[in-house]
């Protein structure tokens, strides 16, 4: 993709545009919205693909952040106070995963899955408000009515938990 090759650019978004549609889509809960922005991205990733660093992450995980920043910035322009929009927002539970494209994803999924059942409901609910609705510190101390050094701990806690799951020499839980 560094030079230019668009042969190179479909197989990348054949292989990535189905994990990352559905971050968009569990962001936006708007689909079409979330398949513009998926294009957006991509076209952003193929622009800048000459500044891309594989030793500072994969190429999977580059496009997440690349995707989640940009959805959170079009859920700001949205609305014009963010705590009233979210209480429009269906369960993030209830929201079904995109299936998987390989056994490895799989895999991936269920360790994922079996990860986040082991924070506790305020983990979970703090993590989510900061990363999927891109909420300040401060923001989901005043959704939740919990002490700012509360949301922190929540929140590091949960980042903690999560990586030492998701560590690949340990079993699932």
């Amino acid at each position: 993709m560094k030079a230019g090759d668009t042969d190179a650019l479909s197989a990348f978004y054949d292989r990535y545009a189905p994990a990352i549609l559905a971050l968009l889509n569990r962001i936006l809960f708007n689909s079409e919205e979330a398949e513009e922005l998926l294009c957006d991205v991509f076209l952003e990733f193929w622009r800048r693909a000459g500044r891309y660093d594989e030793q500072r992450s994969s190429p999977r995980s580059y496009l997440m952040m690349l995707a989640r920043s940009r959805a959170i910035d079009r859920l700001r322009c949205r609305s014009t106070t963010k705590l009233e929009s979210l209480q429009a927002i269906p369960d993030r539970a209830s929201s079904k995963p995109e299936p998987p494209e390989s056994a490895q994803q799989n895999e991936q999924r269920q360790r994922i899955e079996a990860a986040l059942k082991t924070l506790s409901a305020e983990q979970r609910g703090a993590l989510e408000a900061a990363y999927f609705d891109g909420l300040s510190h401060d923001e989901i101390a005043r959704k939740f009515d919990k002490p700012l050094g509360t949301v922190k701990t929540y929140i590091r806690q949960a980042i903690s938990q999560l990586r030492n799951c998701m560590a690949k020499d340990k079993p699932l839980p």
